[in-house]
């Protein structure tokens, strides 16, 4: 009942208010845009309370010239909106930066003409539009960002074909030779592929967020030890060479497990060592710690440079923020918060400027299991007739060999077409098909086999990064994804699950 008299006495005294004289007033004082009629010669004679409160510090502003109190200036502005507005009839924005505040305004100017046609003054008002102007910045940030994942996507595609015939040539190579020097350089060759395919996949999940389990069992501190050496041209040599001294300093706790993506993992470590080697130019300790504190793993990077003020680092993990002007892509700190975010972690970030920052990740800690990342040793498989069908020449060439080379009687086509009639006339067990080809996709390739024959098996090999379970259409019409670049192993692996279904098949 208090609530409800509460209530009418206030509606009641609300309209005592607009039904004065001074309800204009009222109204124009409660507006929270900064508000002033100004006369022709640029003097207020009328302010709101808001811009009384912004420009007056709580006092009165009228008597002021507009230009003074708004822009600071000791004569009408050059780009005063309201030339602009008298010439053109039509009201035109000005925005201005305040660097009192450190803040955008807009400015609109509302001319008052008499009925002779005289000028007699302007209504002036003023909008703090800082935040709409970071929404658009952030909007336009967002679109580059996806135009440069179908970009870069486009791209990967491409390489991951050509690392494909690297990789599986090498794998080749290495099963028809005992030279063990060859061998060894052979597996340096091999590692650089696969290193270079970890890249890939990092272009492809740049506008994708990476999904699926984190299955991988990784140890915190071999991970770390294994990034500064990979780092040290960098800290080390390169520092040298600019007369300044970088020295690493390792406090890392043994049998500290977490689950993850030890190739996410590694970039992210990586980013945050070569932001904090770019922080000291003039040399200093760069300190890595790794602790456990009850069911968290905790790692610290921590720089003695130059720091960050308050606003940078509020901004750090925004897309194409950087504090290295034209030398950086200010992609690799939003690059380690996704990551982090993926591991279901958490990023804290603590500088001082001409202190340093210290960087803190936090993982939820897990014992040491046997990672499970090798495949499964596959079943005894006959001699099975494959048809492989892709439009790149090389690369039925190295799934010839490669598939020969294990004993199946393999038919390379270059054509979906040709491929499709070569299947109604002859029993393939297994159908290999890019997914990219000019005639017809893999995925209808698929499903026209599908048509003719269900029990054969059809496998997908793409650039692309794929996922049967993500794709329900794509799940009718392939059996199996093969990524690019594969190795031997997938392979191998593949066509053994592929048979073992066919037998399930032909049992029902």
């Amino acid at each position: 009942m208090r609530q409800l008299n509460k209530n009418i006495n206030s509606k009641n005294k609300l309209k005592n208010i607009l039904s004065s004289k001074d309800k204009f007033k009222f109204i124009f004082d409660k507006i929270t845009d900064l508000i002033t009629l100004c006369d022709s010669d640029f003097t207020i004679i009328e302010s709101n309370h808001t811009a009384n409160i912004i420009h007056g510090i709580g006092e009165s502003i009228v008597g002021s010239k507009c230009y003074k109190v708004f822009r600071n200036q000791t004569k009408p502005c050059i780009d005063c909106p309201l030339k602009d507005t008298l010439k053109s009839g039509s009201i035109i924005p000005s925005v201005n930066y305040d660097e009192r505040f450190g803040e955008f305004f807009e400015e609109r100017t509302y001319p008052i003409i008499s009925d002779s046609g005289k000028f007699d003054g302007f209504i002036l008002i003023s909008k703090n539009v800082t935040k709409t102007r970071e929404l658009i910045d952030k909007s336009a940030q967002m679109k580059k960002l996806s135009a440069l994942g179908q970009i870069s996507s486009g791209v990967a595609h491409d390489f991951n074909n050509v690392l494909t015939v690297v990789l599986g040539r090498v794998q080749l190579m290495k099963r028809q030779t005992a030279d063990q020097y060859l061998i060894n350089s052979l597996d340096m060759i091999e590692k650089s592929a696969l290193d270079g395919a970890s890249k890939v996949r990092k272009i492809q999940e740049f506008a994708r967020p990476k999904k699926g389990k984190l299955i991988e069992t990784i140890d915190l501190k071999s991970l770390i030890e294994e990034v500064v050496e990979i780092t040290r041209p960098k800290w080390c040599d390169a520092s040298r060479i600019k007369g300044i001294l970088i020295e690493p300093s390792l406090e890392l706790t043994k049998d500290l497990y977490i689950m993850g993506d030890s190739s996410d993992l590694r970039n992210a470590f990586t980013n945050l060592i070569f932001n904090a080697a770019d922080a000291m130019p003039d040399g200093g300790v760069l300190s890595i710690k790794t602790k456990k504190e009850s069911n968290t793993a905790i790692v610290e990077f921590k720089d003695t440079g130059i720091g960050m003020t308050e606003e940078t680092v509020e901004k750090i993990f925004d897309p194409f923020f950087s504090t290295k002007g034209v030398l950086g892509t200010g992609l690799g700190m939003s690059e380690v918060y996704g990551i982090v975010k993926r591991h279901n972690g958490r990023i804290n970030v603590k500088s001082k400027v001409g202190i340093g920052t210290t960087i803190t990740l936090s993982f939820a800690s897990v014992k040491r299991t046997n990672n499970n990342i090798a495949y499964a040793k596959p079943t005894e498989t006959l001699p099975c007739r494959i048809l492989v069908v892709d439009d790149e020449e090389y690369i039925l060439s190295i799934l010839h060999d490669l598939l020969t080379d294990q004993g199946h009687t393999v038919t390379t086509m270059s054509s979906a077409v040709e491929a499709l009639n070569d299947f109604k006339e002859n029993n393939y067990d297994i159908v290999i098909t890019d997914l990219g080809m000019p005639e017809m996709s893999g995925q209808e390739i698929g499903g026209k086999i599908k048509k003719i024959n269900s029990s054969t098996q059809v496998i997908l090999i793409s650039g692309w990064a794929l996922n049967i379970d993500e794709n329900k259409y794509l799940g009718k019409t392939v059996d199996f994804i093969i990524k690019k670049p594969f190795s031997i192993e997938k392979i191998v692996y593949t066509i053994s699950e592929a048979v073992s279904k066919i037998k399930e098949i032909k049992k029902q």
